[in-house]
């Protein structure tokens, strides 16, 4: 009797090694950046690999493949159906146009009163601010009238068309006026 030695796969095992080894010594010290970028890499190339090797199957079974042979009657009698839908309209009294067009036209005069009527009704704008905004424009506005006056102002520059200031500047650095005057 002639026994059988178990062989081992080399290159399988060398794969398995080095695929350990990149994993214990390599991604660890790789961003999550380049681990994205790898992996939408590697996942690519196998559903490429995969539907390579398996595109036979794809093709003879998918639920779609069925339906094919179908594809030109259901072209056909859409294509038919609007064509009765157009002679039927062609050939119509003008009180069935008149409805039909007067479909189109009502929503959009609707519309449009709407949105007149909604601009009619908005609050102007001096009142788009609420309670809290406007204690807050008080409390810096008191800060600005509070606020001692410059002891010299600079020298106004030689632009004549420049209009000269109508309030105190804040104490806020960078903001020239008060932001409203409640």
């Amino acid at each position: 009797m002639k026994y059988q030695q178990m062989e081992l796969f080399l290159p399988g095992l060398l794969v398995l090694v080095i695929a350990a080894l990149f994993a214990f010594l390599v991604i660890p010290r790789t961003g999550p950046m380049i681990l994205a970028i790898v992996s939408l890499v590697a996942l690519i190339a196998a559903g490429i690999h995969h539907y390579k090797l398996f595109s036979s199957e794809y093709a003879l079974s998918t639920w779609q493949y069925g339906l094919a042979s179908y594809a030109p009657w259901i072209t056909l009698g859409l294509a038919l159906l609007f064509i009765i839908g157009a002679i039927s309209f062609i050939f119509a009294g003008g009180e069935t146009k008149s409805k039909v067009l007067n479909t189109v036209v009502a929503p959009m005069q609707d519309i449009q009163a709407a949105v007149q009527q909604s601009v009619q009704s908005m609050p102007s704008a001096a009142s788009a601010t609420n309670a809290v905004t406007g204690a807050l424009n008080r409390g810096l506005n008191a800060m600005v009238q509070a606020a001692p006056a410059p002891e010299s102002a600079p020298a106004p520059s030689s632009n004549q068309n420049r209009k000269p200031n109508q309030g105190q500047s804040p104490i806020v650095p960078g903001v020239g006026f008060p932001a409203s005057q409640f």
